[in-house]
C-alpha cells in the first residue's frame, strides 16, 4: 500500500537515499496523491515576474473570456 507522504513511503525514501539515483525516476513512481511542499523564494521579491505570477495564483486565478 501506497502512503501520499514521501516521507513515509519506504520504497521513496529508500530510493532518494540511493546514491547516484534519478530522483526523476523515484519521484515519477509515486502514486497519483502524493504531494509535497517545495520550499522557495520566488515571488517573494516585489515586482519579479515571479511575484506578478504569485499574485495571480494566490488571488484565484483570472478569468481569460
Amino acid at each position: 500500500m501506497h502512503t501520499p507522504d514521501t516521507g513515509f513511503n519506504r520504497g521513496t525514501k529508500f530510493g532518494l537515499q540511493t546514491p547516484g539515483v534519478r530522483i526523476e525516476s523515484v519521484l515519477m513512481s509515486l502514486p497519483e496523491t502524493a504531494r509535497w511542499e517545495y520550499c522557495t523564494e520566488l515571488g517573494e521579491e516585489e515586482g519579479t515576474p515571479e511575484a506578478e505570477l504569485m499574485a495571480v495564483v494566490k488571488e484565484g486565478g483570472r478569468d481569460w473570456l
